[in-house]
């Protein structure tokens, strides 16, 4: 158990980064749920490819929404997450770039480089017990 949820202080850069991992999170549940609606429309997937992905996008959302909470608990392991999925969100938006969704890439390369900032500030590190608060 960290020290930090005990205390109940938090900086506002830790609340920053957690309410951005919960809107991904809600967005690829979105994303997720809207797959599983249109799961027969004609497509390239075969069936199992089609299931794997509603499974896959449902897990994802699921699991960075326990990211969010825990890192907002102040678990320090989910930095390795967050930072693996925000490089997952820059190779995405770097793909859109390229197609009719740059709207949504560019919001996607922001909201990742302003949770990867966010997620190594000096604030955000000594909530985590990674530096001594003076």
């Amino acid at each position: 158990m960290s020290n930090n949820e005990l205390s109940g202080a938090r900086p506002a850069s830790v609340k920053t980064v957690a309410a951005l991992v919960l809107l991904e999170a809600v967005a690829v549940l979105a994303y997720g749920i809207n797959y599983l609606m249109h799961i027969n429309d004609p497509g390239v997937l075969n069936m199992s490819g089609r299931i794997f992905m509603v499974v896959l996008c449902l897990a994802a959302g699921v699991w960075q929404g326990w990211v969010a909470f825990s890192f907002f608990k102040g678990r320090a392991w989910t930095r390795a997450a967050i930072v693996a999925w925000q490089l997952f969100q820059v190779i995405l938006a770097t793909t859109y770039f390229q197609t009719e969704l740059i709207g949504a890439a560019v919001a996607a390369f922001f909201v990742a480089a302003i949770a990867l900032v966010l997620l190594f500030a000096p604030q955000t590190t000594a909530f985590l017990g990674d530096r001594k608060t003076h």
